[in-house]
């Protein structure tokens, strides 16, 4: 079942979504899932997020008054506690991100459940909430993976590129808010020598360039009445060079005013109705 296109509250045009993917090291193995995550370029820019890049995007978060939806696997949870509840503190929505950023598609259905289980449960201890959201690790799910996410309690999926809107997955019955890749900071930045993150060595992107890509989906979500979801990771958008791109975004978010901007959560409530 499809949620109307054009429905949004206070009859803003389309919807916003400011959605971060706290991977910490573990953003090595969207590259390489055998990675020892603990050593190395990988081990180095996964504290730099936590340590410089959480921080600086916190404070941009905030002056311009934006809550956001932080998906944080489990792991990353355990390793780096005060960050995670420096995030709940500010107001923030904290999801699920897997537990060892695993590729679920590879477990079968019961070592799914006791990932993703395991991966809940850290979360809510942590964090003195369940998490509503779940986010796929980058690789691949099943239909059975979203038939478990529903099952263990989330409200809602923010993992497939199969529409522009909201809607409830046939099967599952689970709410879907779909991401797009062009939407999704880090594989436009992300570079590490040893090993070679992106394979090949192309380099990083121009700023200017990504900026204007996101601004051209914002101004065809707002045309189209769609959900404009947008993917940070705190090593890509935390860089002090590139931390504007999300200052002149919010800026743009909040001058238009026509733009409804609310944390995963909110917006799965909102269209389950």
């Amino acid at each position: 079942m499809l949620i109307e296109r054009t429905v949004w509250p206070q009859n803003k045009k389309c919807a916003a979504m400011i959605s971060v993917n706290l991977d910490a090291e573990f953003f090595g193995k969207i590259y390489y899932p055998e990675i020892n995550v603990d050593e190395g370029d990988i081990l180095r820019l996964g504290r730099t997020s936590i340590w410089f890049g959480l921080p600086g995007l916190l404070e941009v978060l905030d002056r311009y008054e934006v809550k956001a939806t932080f998906f944080i696997p489990g792991v990353v949870a355990e390793r780096y506690p005060d960050a995670v509840r420096s995030i709940v503190e500010r107001g923030h929505e904290i999801g699920c991100h897997g537990n060892n950023h695993e590729i679920l598609a590879h477990l079968t259905v019961e070592e799914q459940r006791a990932a993703l289980t395991e991966a809940r449960d850290t979360l809510t201890e942590i964090t003195g909430k369940a998490p509503a959201g779940f986010r796929m690790p980058e690789g691949e799910i099943s239909e059975e993976t979203l038939v478990l996410v529903k099952e263990l309690g989330f409200a809602y999926s923010s993992s497939l590129s199969d529409d522009d809107v909201p809607y409830i997955r046939e099967g599952c019955e689970l709410m879907e808010l779909p991401i797009h890749w062009e939407l999704f900071d880090l594989p436009y930045f992300v570079f590490t020598f040893d090993p070679p993150i992106p394979p090949g060595q192309s380099r990083s992107a121009c700023m200017d360039d990504v900026l204007a890509n996101w601004m051209y989906e914002l101004e065809g979500a707002r045309r189209f009445g769609t959900l404009f979801n947008l993917q940070l990771d705190p090593q890509a958008i935390g860089e002090q060079g590139r931390i504007f791109m999300l200052e002149r975004l919010l800026e743009e978010l909040k001058n238009t005013d026509d733009v409804w901007i609310a944390a995963g959560e909110e917006i799965a409530a909102y269209c389950s109705k």
